[in-house]
C-alpha cells in the first residue's frame, strides 16, 4: 500500500505550531510527553519547559500519555468532527496514562488543524 495516513500532515502542522509562536502556550497548557498510537504508527510530542518536538517513533522514557486510535478518527478529532470525550466514549480512542492529561488535548488537537493561507 505505502500511502502516507492522512495524520502524517496533520503531525506536520502541529509540529510547526510547536516549534513556532503556539509552542510555549501549548507546553503552558499540557506539560508531558503524548504518545499517539495511530493504526500501529507512533508518533511522539514531547511538551516540556525546555523542548518541545515532534516525531515519529517511541519516546526515550515512559510517556506520560498513549493515545489510541485511527487514522480516520485522529483526522476527525484534528478537524472538529468528533470531540475526545465523545471519541473516548464511543470506544475509538483509547487512553493509557494520565487522564488528566487527556482532559488537555484541546490545544494540541488544534494546533494540527490545517490554517486556512489568507
Amino acid at each position: 500500500m505505502g500511502k502516507e495516513k492522512a495524520s502524517a500532515a496533520l503531525f506536520d502542522q502541529l509540529q510547526s505550531a510547536i516549534e513556532g509562536g503556539e509552542g510555549e502556550e501549548i507546553v503552558g497548557k499540557v506539560k508531558g510527553t503524548v504518545v499517539f498510537n495511530i493504526d500501529g504508527e507512533k508518533w511522539t510530542l514531547v511538551l516540556t519547559p525546555g523542548e518541545r518536538k515532534v516525531f515519529k517513533g517511541e519516546p526515550e522514557g515512559k510517556p506520560n500519555l498513549t493515545l489510541t486510535i485511527s487514522d480516520e478518527n485522529f483526522v476527525k478529532l484534528v478537524m472538529g468532527k468528533m470531540g475526545p470525550q465523545q471519541a473516548f466514549l464511543m470506544r475509538k480512542l483509547k487512553i493509557g496514562g494520565s487522564m488528566a492529561l487527556a482532559l488537555k488535548l484541546q490545544p494540541i488537537l488544534d494546533a494540527a488543524a490545517p490554517r486556512a493561507k489568507l
